[in-house]
């Protein structure tokens, strides 16, 4: 395990210890949170393979593929507002 260290202002610390927040916790949740991308973990031997059967379909044309223009006007239908 390695440790992280920060330098904070004085002031800012006081605040921090004053609130009772359990500083190293959050930290740590920021963290795992920062690096979770929200897809689960693949090893590099899945990825691989994964890329080698992308590969092999669009080689032997089974790959669905998608119109240029389809594909925007589908991101721009999913990015719209509704109010």
């Amino acid at each position: 395990m390695q440790t992280i260290k920060i330098e904070i202002e004085d002031h800012i610390y006081k605040k921090v210890v004053d609130s009772g927040v359990n500083l190293q916790e959050r930290f740590k949740e920021m963290i795992y949170d920062f690096l979770d991308d929200g897809y689960p973990a693949i090893t590099t031997e899945e990825a691989k393979r994964r890329i080698a059967k992308a590969v092999k379909s669009y080689k032997d044309k089974s790959m669905k593929t998608v119109l240029h223009k389809d594909m925007w006007n589908d991101i721009e239908s999913d990015c719209k507002v509704t109010i």
